[in-house]
């Protein structure tokens, strides 16, 4: 096995051949029926659905980088918190991710212009495909080009998820 390499978005060493990249299933573009002008974390060496006009890997930091337009991120699982908070700063996009007990939760639930609950499904991997998150997942959409895409892709795929409405206290 190869030395583990340290990369700063992840903040630990991990070796190349081990990761918890999962790659987003065709499926959930089709559904969603949008390009995107970036993926800040996409996957070192793979090719994968996201209808990107730019990536970032762990390689270049994604973190660091200049995000622009409407961007996806389906972040690392084990360290999603700044890349909660660099999306919700950014505000344009679409974001997979955990639907977990998570020191951002409740800040994108109050931000987001969109929710899409979902059901656990398979992400796709050269060595983790079929594996599922394990946890509960959701799509937050900040801004209407993103609430949009949610709306599609519940009325597209209706057993995927559940897409949440807004409602204020009064």
């Amino acid at each position: 096995m190869s030395e583990p390499m340290v990369f700063p978005m992840f903040g630990h060493p991990i070796a190349r051949t081990d990761s918890d990249e999962r790659f987003t299933p065709k499926w959930v573009f089709d559904a969603l029926g949008e390009n995107f002008d970036l993926d800040p974390a996409s996957p070192v060496d793979a090719v994968t659905h996201v209808p990107a006009r730019a990536v970032f890997t762990r390689d270049d930091d994604g973190l660091m980088q200049p995000w622009h337009g409407f961007v996806w991120v389906n972040p690392p699982f084990s360290n999603s918190t700044p890349w909660a908070e660099r999306f919700l700063s950014h505000r344009d996009g679409i974001w997979l991710g955990p639907f977990a007990n998570a020191k951002w939760l409740n800040r994108m639930l109050r931000e987001a212009d969109g929710i899409w609950l979902m059901r656990d499904f398979a992400f796709e991997h050269p060595t983790h495909a079929g594996k599922r998150s394990s946890m509960p997942l959701a799509m937050f959409a900040l801004g209407s080009r993103g609430r949009d895409a949610l709306i599609r892709a519940s009325r597209a795929v209706p057993d995927a998820g559940v897409l949440v409405d807004r409602v204020e206290a009064s």
